[in-house]
């Protein structure tokens, strides 16, 4: 009931106590779907408030997708290439929070160039996305302990994700009642600064074994 769940959210605070290098990779998981939860919600709300007509938003956002879709493949194939995945995870967040705070810019930006500014940078922000997304899952999978101890350290992630995702909302909600939509998304933008540092301190493997057989 209540104490399982209580204990799931512990669980990231107990496994990083048990290996101390996992800390950096649980704060990553945090700080990077704090960071993504902002856009859903606000990205329309913000088009449409530096001018976009309402049946634009729909448009914008499927540019998007398509944009991280067709990056999304290129961004494993150099996953797979690289000797150090954060050699390509690190690029892809630094560009992801370069775009952010040229969002939360707009809303300070000339009415037309404030709009054609969010959907440059909104379209751009995918590029990096989808170039590190593969990367980043690869990480976690060569992070994670054996068989024995998987489902465990994959639900200690999820419970990090989960607590960014309730913590999210309130903050973005109340950064943009108070100060704009535009200061929300530059909080998100610190957002991924903040999981590019943690991600920058994962240890990793200098070059990629071959499997053993089984």
């Amino acid at each position: 009931g209540w104490g399982l769940a209580f204990r799931g959210l512990l669980s990231p605070f107990r496994y990083a106590k048990d290996r101390p290098g996992a800390a950096a990779l649980f704060l990553w998981q945090f700080f990077f779907t704090f960071a993504l939860a902002l856009f859903p919600t606000y990205l329309p709300l913000y088009a449409v408030e530096l001018g976009a007509p309402r049946e634009a938003v729909g448009p914008l956002v499927a540019a998007s997708w398509l944009t991280y879709a067709f990056a999304q493949p290129f961004g494993g194939r150099l996953s797979d290439r690289m000797s150090r995945r954060v050699g390509l995870i690190a690029p892809g967040l630094a560009g992801m929070a370069v775009m952010a705070a040229v969002l939360g810019a707009c809303g300070w930006l000339p009415d037309g160039v404030a709009l054609m500014a969010l959907v440059v940078a909104w379209v751009l922000l995918a590029v990096p996305d989808g170039l590190h997304r593969s990367s980043a899952s690869a990480l976690v999978v060569e992070q994670s302990p054996g068989p024995s101890e998987r489902g465990r350290f994959m639900g200690a992630l999820g419970s990090c994700a989960a607590l960014a995702s309730v913590l999210a909302p309130v903050t973005y909600g109340f950064v943009a009642q108070r100060a704009g939509i535009g200061c929300a998304f530059l909080v998100s933008s610190v957002s991924l600064v903040l999981a590019l540092g943690c991600v920058s301190r994962v240890r990793e493997a200098s070059s990629h074994a071959p499997p053993e057989p089984a």
